[in-house]
């Protein structure tokens, strides 16, 4: 079993059943303590139904998960996202009748000028602060996209996930949202990361894990498993040793 003071969160033999199709297969990963992990796998492979899980919005799953040794599986997602762990997700959940400051001050926890002066401190930061009372709806997608993650570290969490949060936004956007993942992860805040930019996951994670068909068919450093024979079947259907390039 792994070491529980060095792993921020733990998932062990993690399974989820719809009706007869495994979307997860006794899942074991472990996230470090101040780590940029990286969870990739083709579409379909289980990848956002695992972040449901560990987040508590999907409360249907067997096995144990475990957030900063206390165990959250089947907690409800407001009480996992007061213990420290939040998360972002594919599609930009924004307030659309809301500003961008007021989308970001309703997460926070307390509502006063310290709450505004961090909100504005956080959009200044990412060039968006002349944005401040632009209504979320008039944003483009790529800057509602960094709105929804900046909205996330208003709780100043210790675990953020990530699922493909450069998804959809423009290069000059995408480089201020991992920029800022990595001044963050500089002061101590661990990611888990979804995305599908391979160039990105090896500049950015310490470890890797790859999921396909609900099963962690891999896990190591970048290096490591680019390589993997399971890894490449996985993504292009066969392995090397059967004429893959």
């Amino acid at each position: 079993m792994a070491d529980s003071s060095k792993h921020i969160l733990s998932v062990y033999d993690l399974s989820r059943d719809f009706g007869g199709v495994q979307a997860l297969r006794g899942v074991d990963l472990h996230v470090a303590r101040g780590s940029i992990t990286g969870l990739i796998g083709p579409n379909g492979s289980g990848k956002t139904t695992l972040f449901q899980v560990i987040s508590g919005l999907d409360r249907g799953a067997t096995g144990t998960v475990t957030f900063d040794r206390e165990s959250i599986l089947g907690r409800r997602p407001s009480q996992i996202y007061r213990r420290g762990l939040a998360r972002t997700f594919q599609l930009s959940r924004v307030f659309p009748e809301l500003t961008v400051l007021e989308n970001l001050v309703v997460a926070g926890s307390r509502h006063d000028r310290s709450v505004t002066e961090r909100a504005l401190g956080l959009l200044e930061r990412v060039n968006l602060r002349e944005y401040a009372a632009v209504l979320g709806k008039n944003l483009s997608y790529g800057q509602q996209k960094l709105v929804e993650f900046l909205r996330v570290l208003m709780s100043d969490p210790a675990l953020i996930l990530l699922d493909e949060p450069a998804a959809g936004v423009n290069p000059t956007l995408r480089q201020t949202l991992w920029d800022m993942v990595r001044h963050l992860n500089g002061l101590g805040t661990t990611f888990l990361v979804i995305e599908h930019n391979m160039e990105v996951i090896a500049d950015l994670c310490s470890k890797v894990y790859v999921l396909s068909e609900g099963e962690i068919i891999a896990h190591g450093d970048f290096a490591a498993i680019r390589n993997d024979e399971r890894v490449l079947e996985a993504y292009f259907g066969k392995s090397r040793k059967h004429g893959a390039a």
